[in-house]
């Protein structure tokens, strides 16, 4: 848990961390120590800001030492890299998810329509190689991120065009907006809201054109094709330049690259947190995330004891047998988390199919229905869950203050006869040889199904789902594929159908509600008229139905909004629309998870939540974990 106070109640109050006391004396690590005393390093209360951020231990004030080991699949897992060592944003989520509070940031001030944002930093922050931290580099960051030649019209669910920035002075930066957002404080706060602070102006700038107007050349120098694909795979989010300076707890010795098995990390001298004893922070010496090629692998590292603390990839209900039996030998134990999100898998027909046939069949919602009442989410829940779950549509969780039931629970019944009628009431009467029901074409109704082949469960229930379809006439091709080509096809808009997990279950929703209404690439349901939403320019874009744009025209009023509960209104208006469309079909609701952790690691929490805007393990604040003597 952080160490907070607050002033104030309002939007518009004045938000700050407290620091230690005044004249406190800090203290090190052992091997910075030694660097002082031979002279390579200035002394820790010269690294520190001087007011130093201070983490509450979640059980005690730990002791220097050790390596965290942990596992990445394949080469672009950044996912973890950022969820872990790389959750330090201007502001962030509480370990509670209540509230954004400071981080990066000392102190921040909101005006009472939430169209104006002042950050105000801390005095003598460094980035890892020692230089200054300044409102310069928040100001670079967003100017990147607004140029036409690198960013969209809105990406991650920032609205570029309607951002400016101003250098206030070097410790205040102010960001405005054309029009108010009552979510821009949660966006900056989620795992995608992290750019502003992980490009270094002094270290970056060299491949940006307005900053260096030789950016192109010195990129093209440098191996890259543009300045574009430079700072892309440089700065931000990518990790294959070992030397980019950072403001993590620990800074990247070995380049995520591809080439390179171990992927390492060693502390960070200018970290700016410490704890309540002025100790300042990681307490863990290195952190090394080893390069595998499979989910396989990664479980076979767990039950050999070769994992610290992790659950990426790996901690499903399939794995959790083998998991839990090797604890002892392991030296591991298993720790609970909270699932925020909604569901284990999600199929989404393509509504906006470049096949005009597949479109005009997917957009029947009575299609779409008896898909879903033709699916046996019980055999699933025995199958592939051990029995736990629920049947589940795409709809927020119970337990949130945005739970429909409609939505929720409409056709998750196994029901073959009302399927068969609604599939004969569209006029699908005909089948083939095989009793495979012929479309509006005269054509057997096959749907591609191409699962992301790192997320074997999806496979897992692909296959029972096939098998229960061909019961009404379906005809379901399912197979694994790469995520990347997975992807692609998507972008292309050339899927019949996606599955994924389904985000978007408690207070996420607001955040990343791709379910609900064709809201960004992740709505594959309709991936056509979410580029219409995020005015991308894409030539796939097209204008939606009324009913959408309704959806899109709500969201936007809600967003204008820093009134919570006016939020709430709002938004259960638009879940009361995608409950009457029935956009996407659910399958099982999630149990609640586990993170396996090393039995002599401390400050490991119990419940943290799971999901992805609020990027666990992050806000639990990682560099406090430590080895108990």
């Amino acid at each position: 848990m952080l160490r907070t106070k607050f002033t104030g109640v309002s939007l518009a109050a004045l938000v700050a961390l407290a620091g230690p006391a005044f004249g406190q004396e800090y203290s090190e690590a052992p091997d910075l120590k030694a660097a002082v005393e031979a002279g390579t390093l200035a002394p820790v209360d010269e690294r520190l800001p001087k007011t130093p951020f201070v983490v509450e231990p979640i059980e005690a004030v730990g002791t220097y030492g050790g390596t965290w080991r942990s596992a990445l699949k394949g080469t672009y897992d950044t996912g973890w890299i950022r969820r872990t060592v790389g959750y330090q944003p201007l502001v962030a989520y509480d370990y509670e998810w209540t509230k954004v509070v400071p981080n990066v940031a000392e102190r921040f001030e909101v005006n009472e329509d939430a169209t104006e944002f002042t950050f105000y930093l801390r005095e003598g922050h460094k980035w890892s190689d020692g230089e200054p931290f300044t409102a310069e580099d928040l100001k670079f960051a967003l100017d990147v991120m607004r140029s036409p030649a690198y960013g969209g019209r809105k990406a991650n669910g920032f609205d570029w065009e309607a951002i400016s920035s101003e250098v206030v002075d070097s410790l205040t930066f102010k960001i405005t907006l054309d029009a108010p957002n009552g979510l821009f404080l949660e966006r900056l706060a989620t795992v995608e809201g992290q750019f502003i602070v992980n490009a270094a102006k002094h270290y970056c700038g060299k491949y940006f054109p307005e900053v260096s107007p030789d950016a192109n050349e010195t990129a093209k120098a440098a191996g890259f094709d543009s300045w574009t694909q430079a700072i892309e795979q440089t700065c931000f989010f990518n990790f294959v330049d070992e030397d980019r300076p950072l403001l993590f707890a620990w800074r990247q010795v070995t380049p995520y690259d591809g080439l390179n098995q171990l992927i390492e990390w060693e502390r960070n001298p200018y970290f700016f947190k410490v704890d309540p004893e002025g100790n300042q922070l990681p307490y863990i010496d290195k952190v090394q995330m080893v390069q595998t090629e499979n989910v396989e692998d990664i479980v076979l590292k767990v039950v050999n004891g070769e994992i610290d603390f992790s659950n990426r990839h790996f901690a499903t209900v399939t794995n959790k047998p083998v998991i839990y039996d090797g604890q002892e030998n392991g030296g591991y134990t298993l720790k609970s988390t909270t699932d925020a999100r909604m569901n284990h898998a999600i199929f989404q027909l393509n509504m906006t199919h470049q096949d005009p046939e597949k479109r005009k069949l997917y957009n029947e919602k009575d299609f779409r229905a008896a898909l879903s009442l033709g699916m046996d989410r019980e055999e699933i829940i025995d199958v592939v869950f051990a029995g736990q779950g629920e049947p589940y549509q795409a709809a927020p969780r119970p337990s949130s203050q945005f739970y429909n039931e409609t939505l929720a629970k409409q056709f998750t019944e196994y029901d073959p006869d009302r399927a068969n009628e609604l599939l004969d009431g569209l006029g699908l009467t005909e089948r083939d040889s095989d009793g495979i029901r012929l479309g509006f074409d005269g054509e057997p109704i096959r749907i591609q199904l191409f699962s992301p082949s790192d997320q074997i469960e999806f496979n897992d229930i692909a296959q029972l789902v096939a098998e229960q379809w061909q019961e009404i006439g379906i005809d379901l091709d399912a197979r694994n594929a790469e995520r990347s080509l997975v992807y692609e096809r998507i972008q292309n808009n050339s899927h019949d159908m996606h599955i994924w997990w389904g985000d978007g279950g408690m207070s996420d929703a607001l955040l990343d509600p791709r379910y609900y209404f064709p809201f960004n690439l992740e709505s594959s349901f309709a991936q056509g008229w979410a580029q219409h939403f995020m005015k991308s320019g894409s030539t796939i874009a097209e204008t939606p139905p009324p009913v959408v744009q309704k959806q899109m025209d709500l969201y936007e009023e809600m967003i204008a909004t820093a009134d919570k509960e006016k939020q709430k209104e709002i938004f259960g208006e638009i879940l009361d629309i995608a409950a009457e469309q029935f956009y996407v079909i659910g399958t099982v609701l999630p149990a609640d998870g586990y993170i396996v952790a090393n039995k002599n690691l401390g400050n490991v929490p119990e419940g943290q939540v799971y999901t992805w805007v609020y990027p666990q393990p992050g806000p639990m604040e990682t560099s406090q974990l430590y080895y108990k003597k």
